[in-house]
């Protein structure tokens, strides 16, 4: 198991304050009767689940999403109890009891599930479970996402009477996603808004939450029932669901967000290692891909594609006291070097992902030189780079 590594310079910081403050700009939107779910799968984006959460929850948050039930589990066994967990994606029923012992959420596309986790409790002996919990699952419906849940109302209406047949299984909500709410042909989202409309008539009316909100959905694609629970997702962690930038000194081909002020949470950091100057016509890094064109200043950083740098980032400049300074050479798996302006000393901070003086490597700016989204970007910061919280102060959490 790769574990942080804490005598290397490189480390992500993240603001808790930050988190907070962009719960603020979803809770002003929601209605009284909407829950609010903070999405955490994938580790919190990135950020730490367990801390991430737990701030969430003290802001207002009223359950969690994750991914997998491993997710779950370490969330429940940091400490995080009495609150809903919501099992995303499909589960293996197999696992049915660790599901019930740490009291998860599932989400199911069928009663499969049921039948095959009934059947594995009558094989392990620990059908006596059934009698002390209850199984909440969610119903995933397909309205054109393609992924995961039923498409039609007749499967719908199959299932609902179906489920009659496990009575330790409680049907709590059921969910769709929309494809194209962060990015897309919007008519689409009325496409799929449709289909939902139609298979929940087959929904008993005893199924308490029925929702359909991510981040984009809620923050700006208001519909007229609300979204009995929003999954708050990648606005948590201060980035638009559309990559969409702050308001300031951007290319004017970039689109700008000037309604929402999300507070990126994430800085990815390092320092200067090694530095020296090379003569011109020095190679640098594997390939001898680059050659020096004059006399330079070369710095190495401990920040490599096993960090979660990966080697088409070579086009990132990083920030050296306020100065844009490229990546040289090839990414390697632990290291890159970087030409500097001038000499600076070992030590001398390095930012990957942040502000530095009046420029910002904002991650949905580095997310669009190389057409990708910023989920991508923070979920694949390595857990070998250590996360270092601040509270509302800035100072750091233990």
């Amino acid at each position: 198991m790769i574990e942080p590594s804490e005598h290397r310079p490189s480390q992500a910081i993240v603001d808790l304050g930050a988190i907070r403050h962009n719960l603020t700009i979803i809770q002003a939107r929601m209605q009284p009767e909407q829950l609010l779910y903070a999405t955490v799968k994938a580790d919190a984006y990135g950020h730490g689940a367990i801390q991430i959460s737990k701030a969430a929850l003290e802001a207002g948050a009223d359950g969690l999403a994750v991914a997998t039930v491993d997710e779950g589990i370490e969330l429940r066994q940091a400490g995080i109890q009495d609150v809903p967990i919501l099992i995303l994606g499909l589960t293996d029923p197999r696992g049915i009891a660790e599901i019930l012992h740490y009291h998860l959420t599932v989400t199911v596309s069928g009663t499969e599930f049921f039948e095959v986790a009934y059947q594995q409790l009558q094989r392990s002996g620990e059908l006596a479970l059934l009698d002390e919990c209850t199984l909440n699952f969610h119903l995933a419906l397909d309205t054109g996402m393609g992924r995961i849940g039923l498409r039609t109302t007749a499967e719908v209406r199959a299932f609902a009477e179906a489920i009659n047949a496990f009575p330790w299984a409680q049907w709590e909500g059921v969910f769709t996603h929309f494809a194209t709410a962060g990015g897309g042909p919007e008519a689409y989202i009325q496409t799929q808004w449709k289909q939902w409309q139609s298979l929940l008539q087959a929904v008993p009316d005893t199924v308490r939450y029925r929702h359909y909100a991510n981040s984009a959905m809620a923050l700006w694609y208001d519909q007229a029932i609300p979204s009995d629970i929003v999954r708050y997702g990648i606005g948590i962690y201060g980035v638009d669901p559309k990559d969409q930038l702050p308001e300031g000194d951007w290319p004017a081909d970039l689109a700008v967000n000037q309604q929402d002020a999300f507070k990126p949470a994430l800085s990815l950091i390092s320092e200067i290692v090694h530095v020296k100057k090379v003569t011109k016509g020095s190679k640098i890094s594997y390939g001898a891909t680059y050659e020096a064109q004059e006399d330079e200043w070369i710095a190495t950083i401990p920040m490599g594609y096993a960090d979660g740098w990966l080697r088409r980032y070579e086009v990132f400049p990083v920030l050296v006291d306020g100065q844009a300074c490229p990546i040289v050479g090839r990414i390697n798996m632990d290291q890159l070097m970087i030409r500097l302006p001038k000499q600076y000393p070992v030590g001398t901070t390095v930012t990957f992902i942040g502000q530095d003086g009046h420029l910002n490597n904002h991650v949905s700016y580095l997310a669009q030189q190389i057409d990708t989204i910023g989920y991508e970007i923070l979920t694949t910061i390595g857990k070998r780079v250590p996360r270092i919280y601040l509270d509302e102060a800035g100072k750091v959490k233990e």
